[in-house]
């Protein structure tokens, strides 16, 4: 294993010994955010184009 993926998986350990260390109530406030998070995302999509443009032998 390269060195550079020894470095990511330790981070990832210690993100997730931080996390188990934390109370319920914490944890599910975090939930919570990541999911408005990603619900604000999704809700700031670009609509798509009204008219788009077409190949000419696709009709």
């Amino acid at each position: 294993m390269t060195e550079l993926m020894q470095q990511i998986l330790e981070r990832k350990r210690a993100r997730r010994r931080a996390l188990a260390a934390l109370p319920v109530g914490e944890k599910l406030r975090m939930l919570e955010k990541m999911i408005a998070d990603t619900r604000a995302i999704v809700a700031t999509h670009p609509p798509k184009p009204a008219n788009p443009v077409r190949h000419p032998r696709s009709r």
